[in-house]
């Protein structure tokens, strides 16, 4: 039976007269009456019988190496690839086959003094839009056309040449930017697929028309930007699924080599539209460097069967500035990696180039800067991204180098670096810094941090590139979780990236 008498007593061992509601012991003794119902008791301070407890349980001498790690059957089959391949992947990046530019009897272009070839603005294009696509305009202008990455000089004036020379008059070529503008709008506004395929088809249609008879350097211009509009489109709609982006960007580069636009008197309009064709293709060069048709895990995934040639020869000349130098040493970088078992790897020749490019790249920071650019690309801003693309090459060429560059002290601070800065962003529309520092992190917080600033730039709904790079680098991550020894990085970065797109993915 369960003890009489209110709580106090109990605990007192008295006896408890048992009178409601308190009894008379507690209130003659001027104590706090705790009541008859059921209550919880602890052993008291002093009540050593019942304060007694077993021995504690021996603590081991370490943490259990074991861990789980998030993978599906796909990154396990992934891993095997990894180990054991020796494979070298890449697509050898020839140059295009010529084609003509324009009539027979066009002769080459030649300036006088700075070439300029961006008109003004006028009214009659968008006055005879109809209502539909006059608010599909000015969506590209507002939204929409935030969306094209570039980076080189006058970068930030791109979207701005863009609707420029989209309003820059009737002509074919100028209406083929304009239709493009359109298509890249509609895809953004969520239109049916159908409708922006019937602006893209427009632009292309346009397009062919501008090429009867002689092409002028403001056509070729025009071209340029159609070119590289639809090539953003296709980036952003299709990127996993096919390769056409390639076809618009090397044909951009081609445009740009055949009629004669990097030269050395560009005016800063033309100069920031060729420097954008110099960034697509260069980082077009990095797809193609490591990626493989044809490698499946899954015998059923057939691969894309549209594999254009690319610039081999095709990069822009005469193109100054930091970030320029920075894509022209990138490129070098990617066609000098190797891996130990080429040929080449124990040249002296090819260690003495990877040295000096190194060297390169670690001084342009001690550079002044380009008196010639304008006030947006010496914003402080640009210039973070700059830095932010000049540490990812270092890092890049010193990781790919496979041994020959040292991963020393120089190397682990310029990771630290790089981290710091993406905290400071609010945003990174620019996949290649994404995807070489993500190969990078190693501890919870640097995931988090490259996780955090994906999200803030999807959270952007202007941007719609971060989709490939976030797949690949989580991907990377599971592979190093599984991976108990340092994987060569060209290998891995072929496997994953030739197994995981059945397509040149494109990080731009």
């Amino acid at each position: 039976m369960p003890s009489l008498g209110c709580g106090t007593c109990r605990a007192r061992k008295v006896r408890c007269d048992q009178a409601y509601p308190k009894c008379n012991r507690c209130i003659k003794t001027g104590r706090h009456c705790k009541g008859y119902g059921m209550q919880l008791s602890w052993p008291r301070r002093n009540d050593t019988r019942r304060a007694m407890v077993g021995p504690r349980p021996r603590l081991k001498g370490r943490q259990s190496e074991h861990r789980l790690v998030n993978t599906t059957f796909t990154d396990i089959k992934l891993h095997d690839v990894v180990s054991t391949s020796d494979k070298t992947y890449g697509v050898h990046m020839l140059g295009l086959p010529e084609v003509p530019f324009g009539s027979p009897d066009a002769s080459p272009l030649e300036a006088s003094g700075p070439l300029s070839l961006i008109k003004g603005p006028a009214v009659g294009p968008i006055a005879r839009l109809n209502p539909a696509d006059q608010r599909s305009f000015q969506y590209f202008m507002q939204t929409a056309s935030y969306s094209i990455t570039s980076f080189g000089h006058d970068a930030p004036r791109v979207r701005e040449l863009l609707i420029q020379i989209a309003l820059s008059d009737l002509s074919p070529s100028s209406t083929a930017v304009l239709k493009s503008a359109l298509a890249l709008a509609s895809f953004h506004r969520g239109n049916p697929l159908q409708t922006t395929a019937q602006y893209k088809v427009a632009a292309l249609r346009k397009l062919a028309e501008s090429t009867q008879g002689h092409i002028s350097a403001t056509d070729s211009a025009c071209h340029i930007a159609a070119g590289m509009i639809l090539s953003t489109l296709e980036i952003q709609q299709n990127s996993m699924k096919s390769s056409h982006w390639l076809w618009y960007a090397c044909g951009a580069a081609k445009i740009v080599k055949t009629a004669g636009l990097d030269v050395d008197n560009l005016d800063h309009d033309t100069a920031a539209l060729v420097g954008w064709v110099h960034y697509y293709n260069t980082l077009s060069r990095f797809s193609l460097r490591h990626w493989q048709p044809h490698v499946t895990l899954d015998a059923d995934d057939a691969a894309d069967s549209f594999h254009p040639v690319v610039c081999g020869n095709g990069q822009p000349e005469s193109l100054t500035g930091a970030p320029h130098e920075i894509l022209y040493l990138l490129s070098e970088a990617f066609n000098a990696v190797t891996v130990p078992s080429d040929p080449r790897y124990e040249t002296k020749a090819h260690r003495s180039h990877l040295q000096i490019l190194d060297w390169k790249l670690r001084n342009l920071e001690k550079k002044a800067p380009d008196n010639n650019a304008s006030a947006d690309t010496t914003h402080p801003a640009f210039d973070l991204v700059v830095e932010l693309y000049r540490l990812s090459t270092l890092i890049y060429l010193r990781r790919a180098s496979a041994g020959i560059l040292s991963l020393d002290q120089k190397f682990t601070t310029w990771v630290g670096q790089a981290f710091e800065l993406l905290e400071q962003l609010p945003a990174c529309q620019w996949p290649f810094p994404l995807l070489v520092f993500g190969c990078e992190a190693e501890s919870d917080r640097q995931r988090m941090i490259i996780l955090e600033v994906m999200e803030r730039t999807t959270e952007n709904m202007q941007y719609r590139n971060i989709a490939t790079v976030k797949r690949v680098v989580e991907t990377v991550w599971v592979q190093k979780d599984l991976y108990t020894e340092d994987m060569n990085y060209v290998r891995k970065l072929g496997v994953i990236l030739s197994s995981t797109h059945k397509s040149v993915p494109a990080f731009i």
